[in-house]
Parts: C-alpha cells; sequence; structure tokens
C-alpha cells in the first residue's frame, strides 16, 4: 500500500462520504457534529494525500470530480460493508446462542424448568443446554461459553460465582407413611426401606448419604442405616421416593417442585448445606460478553428467589410429623 494511502483516518473517509451524499460541507458537518471549516479541512487534507480533487467549489454549489465520484462509490459501499459487519459482530456478542454445560442432573430438576423465564426476559438469546457431568476445561473447550458445576471452587484463572450451597435432607411419599410407625426420632426410620444414593456414597465431599446426615444431627450410625435399596444417580433415587419404595436423602434442588405440589414430604425438620457448592464458570473474556452476563445475572436472581425449598407446615402436616 502507497505510504500516504496507510496514513489515511476512516474519519476522513467518513467525512468525505457524507460531504459527496450532500454536495455541502455544511450539511455534512451538521450530521458528522463537526464545524464547517472542519470538514473542509479534512477534505483538503484527503485531497493532499490522495494526489487529486475530490470536490469543484463553486461559488454556491459543490460538485463530485471525476475522480470524487469513483472514490464515493467505493467508500460507501466500505463503510456500509464496516457498519454491517460491526453489527453482526456486536449481536453475536449480545444475543445469539449461548451455550451452558452443567450436570443432567441440575439441568432436568431445576435448569430447564425456570428457562422459559429467562426465554420470556432475553428473547434473542437462545441458550444451548450441553448436560453433561464430566470435567471440563472451558479454555480447550471455546465453543462452550459457561458451565454449571457442583464443586469446591477448584477453578483457577476463571471468573467464578456462587450460585447456591446445596441443601440436604429426609424426603418421602406422604403415601408411605404408617401412622403405626411414626418418625421422630432419627432411628425410628429403621422402621422403612431407605434408599441410598450410590455416588453420595463414593464421594465423601458431596456429603449427600445417610452417615453424614446423622454425624450432623450428633446420632450415631445405626446399622439399618446401611441396609436398603442403592440406585446410581440421583434422579432414579427421586423417582424411587416419588412411588413410595423408600424414604430418601434429597438435595434441595432435585425436589423443590416435589415438594412445593405434595408428591414429596420432609418427615424431619433439619437439614444442612454441603461443603461444596454450584458455581457458574466462565473464562474472563467470556464473562463479559453481555449476552453471558445477563444470564449469570439471571441465574444469580432465579437462586436468591427462592430456589431452596424451605420447612413448610403444609407438608409437615401431610406427613404426620412434629
Amino acid at each position: 500500500m502507497h505510504n500516504s494511502l496507510s496514513k489515511i483516518p476512516l474519519s476522513a473517509l467518513r467525512t468525505f462520504e457524507a460531504a459527496a451524499r450532500h454536495l455541502s460541507f455544511t450539511k455534512a458537518a451538521r450530521e458528522l457534529y463537526l464545524t464547517q471549516g472542519a470538514v473542509s479541512q479534512q477534505i483538503k487534507h484527503l485531497e493532499e494525500r490522495l494526489g487529486f480533487k475530490l470536490f469543484r467549489r463553486q461559488v454556491r454549489k459543490l460538485e463530485l470530480t471525476h475522480e470524487g465520484r469513483g472514490l464515493a462509490t467505493v467508500v460507501r459501499n466500505a463503510l456500509y460493508e464496516i457498519e454491517q459487519t460491526v453489527r453482526q459482530l456486536q449481536n453475536q456478542e449480545n444475543e445469539g446462542a449461548l451455550t451452558v454445560s452443567v450436570g443432567s442432573a441440575f439441568a432436568m430438576n431445576w435448569l430447564i424448568p425456570r428457562l422459559g423465564k429467562f426465554r420470556e426476559q432475553y428473547p434473542n438469546i437462545d441458550v444451548r443446554i450441553d448436560a453433561i457431568d464430566d470435567a471440563l476445561d472451558l479454555r480447550a473447550q471455546p465453543d462452550i461459553d459457561m458451565m454449571i458445576r457442583f464443586s469446591r471452587n477448584n477453578y483457577p484463572d476463571l471468573q467464578v460465582n456462587e450460585l447456591m450451597r446445596e441443601q440436604v435432607f429426609v424426603v418421602c411419599s406422604p403415601s408411605l407413611l404408617d401412622p403405626r410407625k411414626p418418625l421422630r426420632e432419627p432411628s425410628d426410620l429403621c422402621q422403612y426401606t431407605l434408599l441410598h444414593n450410590e455416588v453420595s456414597e463414593r464421594e465423601p465431599e458431596s456429603a449427600g448419604d445417610w452417615n453424614h446426615w446423622l454425624q450432623q444431627l450428633g446420632q450415631p450410625v445405626l446399622p439399618c442405616f446401611t441396609r436398603g435399596v442403592r440406585f446410581p444417580r440421583c434422579d432414579t433415587l427421586i423417582q424411587a421416593a416419588l412411588h413410595g419404595q423408600g424414604i430418601a436423602l434429597a438435595w434441595s434442588t432435585m425436589v423443590g417442585n416435589e415438594l412445593s405440589t405434595g408428591r414429596l414430604v420432609k418427615p424431619f425438620r433439619g437439614r444442612f448445606e454441603t461443603a461444596n457448592a454450584f458455581y457458574v464458570v466462565s473464562t474472563p473474556e467470556v464473562a463479559q460478553k453481555p449476552k453471558t452476563r445477563k444470564f449469570r445475572e439471571w441465574l444469580m436472581a432465579q437462586a436468591r428467589s427462592g430456589t431452596a425449598p424451605t420447612d413448610s407446615p403444609s407438608s409437615e402436616q401431610r406427613a404426620n410429623v412434629h
């Protein structure tokens, strides 16, 4: 590229395009919020760099030269292409598809039932759920904008926001409870079949097994608490509880809807928080994108609005416990 051309500022070409379109320095100045003198000076400097005249300055009118007409068409088209490209790139940052990696159980029980609210608020952002439970390296997966994981916050060099602490408590179907087998003390659970989550038993840090629950209550581990039916996943465990097959330990994010509808009840008031929490994680660069920020803020608002179930008198009355 000729040295003089490489130093032509984009602002000078924009000023030329406006002046060529209006055939008036005054109207171009008004459009660009400049003075008429500033427009005239920019055109003069542009002509000096190009080496040819762009306008013929008449007493009361302005005319494009042959060279000016040719350049005006090219500049107008180029500026239009630049504007369209910038707008498309901005839309990709603000709108479009947002890919979120999230554990399958959390997606099914907490996130997906709420996504309609996000869609109503931000109809131009399309959320794509990638429901996987495996560990993920976000920097090696540039197609994923965000992940939600239940962990101890082991994400150096990433932007991490704590979404919520998980709560663990006892649940069962109200149809399972027998007035002849009241549940007043933890040991009374031995009268029923206990349901076990194998994942929680294999991963002590999850703190979602019967041993942790008894420890939190200051109770010894009784032999009956090691017996019962075992399930490989939390969602299958909850399904068994819904069908009255036994009493389970549930996580708050898994059973909020079932508790609110009365399909499950809580025989005991006691509950505890796990050491782990759900975290919203993105790379610092992606975290600043408007669409990522909007979805993150929406998630946090949903968590603050009462995601964790509360001790509902109606559910306890249905359970016939104190």
